[in-house]
């Protein structure tokens, strides 16, 4: 399935997320799941996950989103996160989760792709500790264009 290729290639390319532990656990029509593991490695001076391990996990999980929104397209595009904005709510726990989501009209924005040769949009991204508490929300802006 294509979004077994996507996510393999992501893996494949992407080293920073593999020495932080980020797995990519699925990825669907805009949307994705993405998990980083509870590894003191990766905490701050409280013991919980460092904001940027979790900055690295809501983008991962945006890029996966984008990816799997335009999966039919995707070989032959050049996506470039543009701009991020993130808001840290809680402390987060133990292993942590991200939701990714391509909010709106997945077949509009791919209809002002052909029209216009690139887009800007944003992903946005949840992020959840082991008890389930929104720990982050995340706004990741992408650029797509042809790829060079």
């Amino acid at each position: 399935m294509v979004y077994e290729r996507i996510k393999q290639q992501m893996m494949d390319t992407l080293p920073f997320v593999r020495l932080l532990g980020i797995r990519i656990d699925s990825i669907g029509a805009g949307t994705s799941e993405v998990s980083l593991p509870d590894d003191p490695k990766l905490h701050n001076h409280l013991g919980t996950q460092h904001a940027g391990a979790l900055f690295t996990l809501a983008e991962t999980a945006s890029g996966a989103a984008m990816a799997g929104g335009f999966a039919d397209m995707i070989v032959d595009l050049r996506p470039v996160a543009k701009e991020s904005r993130i808001q840290y709510q809680k402390l987060a726990k133990g292993a942590t989760r991200a939701s990714g989501r391509v909010p709106g009209d997945l077949d509009a924005l791919k209809a002002q792709l052909k029209a216009e040769g690139k887009i800007a949009f944003p992903v946005e991204v949840d992020v959840f500790d082991a008890q389930g508490t929104l720990a982050a929300q995340v706004q990741v802006d992408w650029y797509l264009s042809p790829r060079r």
